[in-house]
């Protein structure tokens, strides 16, 4: 890679490999949590193989805010390989996190040539615990994908050769494909010019102009993207949440306890509110110190330009409509570099004068860090640790009280769910922000009156779900409680009516048409009901539901073929589809192939042993 041997950076390679995975390798069993992943992952059908028509989607459509099709496209390599198995994905970013630990310590090598500082920096941002969200979180793979993509784009940039010059500007391309946040590369590249004392002369800008017009491209792109997040916040807000954001970062990278998914921000941003003025002061207080520093201590210059500048396009993506999120952990993944190269250079001047002390401080350092790492990794087990590791941290963080009462709502602990939401409902109603907090309070309204129907509460449902649609008549998930409660007592018009309101406010609304054409099956509407699923089928051919009901529509039609392809197609994507195997048992036994009804219903009895219509269905086959 550059003067030193080979035989060095594959002993550094295997080295960070051993401690990734002594860090992480606990992590690697994490299921995927409900926080994006089923949005990016196992609910998205544009990472369910490679060809033409998911690479199409995957170039062509936001995630819906972020442009990030090379992302998208790791996914799908995950996908052929693993399917939808939580752990490869882990394990593909682990490895992602590793390779970018020993790139920064090629790019600060070629940098500074100083070969200590250099792997201590690597080796602090491999174990700090501040990375962990980008790492253990299947979602932040988009983060250390576009890390490992610039780090390779400034390395190669740093060898000023015509070869390596045209791989950086491709490596930045692909990093802008896999997140935009990396458009600031223009102004590092400048800064390691000045850093170096290089002529800002003609050659210099000529060759940083194609730079420049990628990350304008990028930004534009990346504009009608975030246009809801940025519109949902005062400019005066984003100039003063900015310092609270860059302070806190740098607390946690330096005091990295209490990290959380969500950090809430609650009460009025004002100047004169110590919150806002003190980190407002310490802004002022580092840059006038960095500046100081310009000449006189170029290394803390460096660090601290680094930082700023690669933070700066997350500074506007605190909002999130109803509420200020004024951090999140994987913003500070790049940024880090910059204040870890800092402390590691610190270090090296402490043991450079006195050895035993510093080597004493850097063990230290290590140890705790380790540990926390190792901590924070396993709050990414699954979605209940998540958000309940969030709430013992910030119990302010309303989303994740509304998550929790879904996943207590899908374990069928109604009480505990309907607790959740009243409680997210409460805060949103106390911090929410204006008339965007309606729009946040209409879903949480829509998933309580879901919780009173499944409680059995069909008139408080009903209501419930009416209080969501009058808060936001565009909540199409409403319109589908409402739709369900209708059809449960009676009321059939009035339930087709709510389901087709709610799929012409989300025409790919999949759930809503399932339900809809089991509304059909069920008034002997069986031809609407197959043309209704089968487009669904055509829309997401990935959930396992919309073809059960399709089998179901396809029996009623005498269309018994197709009712057994349907039934596999749902067992194939959910083999855990009791229901599922039950009915392809029967129709397989209908066809008199015996063995394989009996595989199926010996299949259900490994998911539900105590299932009655696969025990009667054995006996009756003589197996029992």
């Amino acid at each position: 890679m550059d003067q030193l041997r080979p035989s060095f950076w594959w002993t550094l390679l295997g080295c960070f490999a051993f401690l990734g995975f002594l860090i992480y390798g606990a992590s690697l069993g994490n299921g995927f949590v409900r926080w994006d992943d089923g949005l990016l992952i196992y609910e998205n059908p544009a990472i369910r193989g490679i060809n033409f028509a998911n690479l199409k989607t995957i170039f062509t459509t936001y995630d819906p805010e972020l442009y990030i099709p090379v992302t998208l496209f790791s996914y799908q390599l995950d996908f052929l390989i693993s399917g939808t198995n939580a752990g490869f994905y882990h394990f593909h970013s682990l490895l992602l996190h590793i390779l970018n630990a020993t790139l920064i310590v090629w790019v600060l090598r070629l940098l500074t040539k100083n070969t200590w500082v250099s792997v201590v920096t690597g080796l602090f941002f491999l174990i700090h615990p501040l990375h962990t969200e980008a790492v253990a979180w299947a979602s932040g793979r988009k983060d250390v994908l576009s890390t490992l993509l610039i780090l390779l784009s400034v390395g190669f940039s740093l060898q000023r050769t015509r070869k390596m010059y045209l791989l950086s500007l491709g490596t930045f391309a692909l990093a802008l494909l896999a997140k935009v946040t990396v458009l600031t590369l223009p102004a590092i590249l400048i800064l390691i010019a000045l850093i170096q004392k290089r002529k800002l002369n003609q050659k210099f800008w000529k060759q940083l102009l194609p730079y420049i017009g990628l990350s304008v491209l990028f930004a534009i792109i990346a504009f009608y993207g975030k246009t809801g997040v940025i519109d949902s916040s005062t400019p005066i807000e984003k100039l003063l949440i900015a310092p609270l954001s860059t302070v806190f970062y740098l607390q946690k990278l330096f005091v990295p306890t209490g990290l959380a998914v969500i950090y809430p921000f609650v009460g009025t941003v004002e100047l004169l509110s110590a919150r806002i003025l003190i980190p407002i002061i310490l802004c002022v207080i580092l840059l006038i110190w960095g500046l100081r520093n310009m000449k006189r201590n170029r290394t803390a210059f460096f660090c601290l330009a680094f930082f700023a500048i690669t933070l700066s396009p997350s500074l506007l993506n605190f909002s999130k409509g109803d509420f200020l999120y004024f951090a999140s952990d994987r913003y500070a993944y790049i940024p880090s570099i910059g204040i870890l190269y800092l402390v590691s250079s610190f270090l090296y001047y402490a043991w450079k004068r006195k050895q035993n002390t510093g080597g004493v401080i850097l063990l230290s350092i290590f140890c705790i860090l380790c540990i926390l790492s190792v901590k924070q990794s396993l709050v990414w087990a699954n979605s209940e640790a998540l958000f309940t590791h969030n709430i013992k941290h910030y119990p302010q963080a309303h989303t994740a009280h509304n998550n929790l009462g879904n996943i207590y709502r899908t374990r069928n602990e109604i009480s505990e769910a309907i607790d959740f939401y009243k409680e997210s409902l409460r805060l949103s109603k106390e911090f929410g922000r204006g008339s965007s907090a309606l729009y946040g309070q209409s879903k949480i309204l829509s998933n309580l009156a879901s919780a009173y129907r499944v409680q059995g509460d069909s008139a408080l449902g009903l209501d419930t779900a009416s209080q969501a649609i009058e808060l936001n008549a565009k909540n199409s998930h409403a319109f589908l409680q409402k739709g369900i409660i209708l059809g449960t007592l009676g009321n059939y018009a009035q339930a087709e009516s709510a389901y087709l309101h709610a799929i012409n406010l989300k025409p790919n609304f999949t759930t809503a048409k399932i339900n809809l054409g089991s509304l059909y099956i069920n008034l002997g509407r069986h031809e609407e009901a197959v043309e209704l699923l089968e487009g669904a089928v055509s829309e997401n051919p990935y959930y396992p539901q919309t073809f059960y009901n399709l089998a179901a529509a396809y029996k009623k039609v005498g269309r018994n073929r197709e009712s057994l392809e349907s039934y596999k197609k749902a067992v194939e994507l959910q083999p855990a589809f009791v229901a599922a195997r039950i009915n392809l048992g029967i129709l397989y036994a209908e066809r008199k192939k015996i063995d394989l009804a009996i595989e199926q219903f010996t299949e259900a009895l490994k998911y539900d042993p105590d299932n009655s219509r696969a025990l009667s269905a054995l006996r009756q086959l003589g197996v029992l």
